[in-house]
């Protein structure tokens, strides 16, 4: 009885350390996805003329309705809340460099969570025949 109780703690731990490992994973998708819609809009600046109007992303969902006055130099973000001022093709070099990283990170993630996924489905099973085990030591009635 003791063994299938350590069994069950251990597949807690494990599906415990498995739903964090997935939420990183949902974060680096987000994360991913929000580096390509703005690689997507920097390479889409080249169609954009001086003084056509565009909407402007403020964040969280809030757009500006704004002329465009350049659209060679963008602001970027270099962390810790320092943005720099590059041209475009700088700017999707740096973007392109941080999807790389993150793409790299999430194939060492994803490595993880099927190696925790695997070790979770062994200890189920380990447990689900401790389990099958004690039954059969019950006494009948």
């Amino acid at each position: 009885m003791q063994e299938l109780q350590r069994k069950y703690a251990q597949l807690q731990l494990l599906k415990q350390q498995l739903n964090t490992l997935l939420e990183e994973k949902m974060m680096i998708d987000e994360r991913v996805a929000e580096i390509v819609n703005s690689m997507d809009a920097l390479k889409n600046l080249e169609k954009v003329k001086e003084g056509d109007e565009i909407w402007s992303g403020l964040g969280s969902g809030s757009f500006l309705n704004s002329a465009v006055k350049d659209t060679a130099k963008v602001l970027v973000s270099v962390g810790a809340g320092i943005l720099i001022k590059e041209d475009r093709a700088r700017a999707i070099e740096i973007l392109q460099s941080r999807l790389d990283e993150l793409n790299k990170i999430d194939k060492e993630l994803v490595a993880e969570i099927n190696k925790f996924s695997d070790q979770a489905s062994k200890t189920e099973s380990e447990l689900q025949k401790l389990a099958e085990d004690e039954e059969k030591k019950k006494p009948k009635q």
